[in-house]
């Protein structure tokens, strides 16, 4: 499917705000069957430190847009 051929959006599509349980923004989990576990970084358990770097930028990210939005 290329741009030409996709029909268009019949309705806006629905943003979903994630929220850590400590009230910040979440940019880190998952949604499986009933479970939706959801963590910012400093409560994001499977930190690892080959995962350190990719994840502090994403974090980094994740905090301008939450300002931008705010």
């Amino acid at each position: 499917m290329n741009d030409i051929d996709r029909p268009t959006l019949q309705r806006a599509p629905t943003l979903v705000g994630r929220k850590c349980h400590c009230g910040d923004w979440a940019g880190f989990g998952f949604v499986k069957g009933e479970r939706d576990d959801w963590w910012c970084w400093k409560h994001y358990p499977y930190k690892t430190s080959a995962r350190l770097g990719a994840a502090l930028e994403a974090a980094a990210l994740a905090q301008s847009f939450a300002a931008k939005v705010a």
